[in-house]
């Protein structure tokens, strides 16, 4: 095989455009850098710099905790190159996800920049409605109102209470699923199961009677405990799980309204045990 002479002409071509091809590869690599190391600068020019952070709708929550979980996400460098806290490159939504996270009672949040240096969180914190206070009841009665957590108006535990001695908070005992060992953000039960147990004891509140803490039995057989003195028995109101809430507060609440009934009732709270409601159409109960 013969070899192709190659003209002088067109190796020069060949060299020249090599040559241009380094040259605008070397300037492009150097633009690239160049604008890398401007917008690195640009992104830590204290005119864009978040400086200041205004937290409000905090009541319970401890502003300083918000503060440091928000400083700590715009701390740093992306790439160690363009600052965290520049206020066009901020991390919205990890801080965002981060306060709800690590704050379970916030309900509502909102993280937004009115300038290029303030940063604003408002928030809504749940409201307590009544409290989780673990599986059982505690043996030792000055433990009750220990180890309890704030439940919301859909049974969702969000916070951790403080002791609260005598039943300022009506209090649920249950067994939650797969038994966690931090109860913390966790559904007590089913929204809907939640709401239906919730309006049956509002109702058996305005029948005449106080609840004040209730267990979920694990066997399907519920007990509703009622206000009770020192030294007196402690009555309760035994319901099935399959029962239906309506139909037996109902059943209840016809009982009451026989001047018979309410009179043994209310005469011999003291010594009253507990009145079951498991029966459809029925109404039990016995006295000590």
């Amino acid at each position: 095989m013969r070899d192709i002479p190659t003209s002088p002409r067109i190796i020069e071509i060949k060299h020249n455009l090599r040559v241009r091809r380094l040259k605008f590869s070397i300037l492009f690599f150097a633009l690239f850098i160049f604008l890398i190391g401007g917008f690195s600068y640009f992104s830590q020019d204290k005119h864009v710099t978040l400086e200041k952070l205004e937290i409000t709708g905090t009541h319970i929550i401890n502003q300083s905790d918000i503060e440091d979980e928000v400083l700590k996400d715009i701390s740093g460098k992306y790439l160690h190159l363009f600052s965290r806290s520049n206020s066009f490159i901020y991390p919205h939504r990890q801080i965002y996800n981060n306060l709800l996270l690590n704050f379970p009672r916030i309900e509502k949040l909102s993280v937004y920049r009115d300038n290029l240096k303030t940063l604003h969180i408002s928030l809504v914190e749940r409201t307590g409605s009544s409290l989780y206070c673990g599986n059982d009841i505690p043996t030792n009665k000055e433990d009750i109102g220990e180890n309890c957590y704030f439940i919301n108006n859909d049974g969702f535990i969000f916070d951790k209470a403080p002791y609260f001695s005598g039943n300022v908070y009506f209090k649920y005992y249950m067994t939650l699923e797969n038994n966690p060992v931090n109860p913390l953000a966790k559904q007590m039960m089913n929204i809907d199961s939640f709401h239906k147990l919730s309006r049956f004891i509002d109702g058996i509140s305005s029948i005449g009677f106080k609840p004040v803490y209730m267990t979920v039995g694990s066997n399907g057989t519920n007990s509703l405990y009622l206000n009770h003195g020192e030294n007196y028995t402690t009555p309760r109101i035994i319901f099935n799980k399959d029962n239906d809430l309506d139909i037996i507060k109902d059943n209840l609440a016809l009982s009451m309204g026989k001047k018979e009934f309410a009179d043994e009732i209310n005469s011999k709270y003291n010594t009253l045990l507990y009145i079951d409601l498991t029966f459809k159409n029925k109404v039990l109960y016995k006295f000590q």
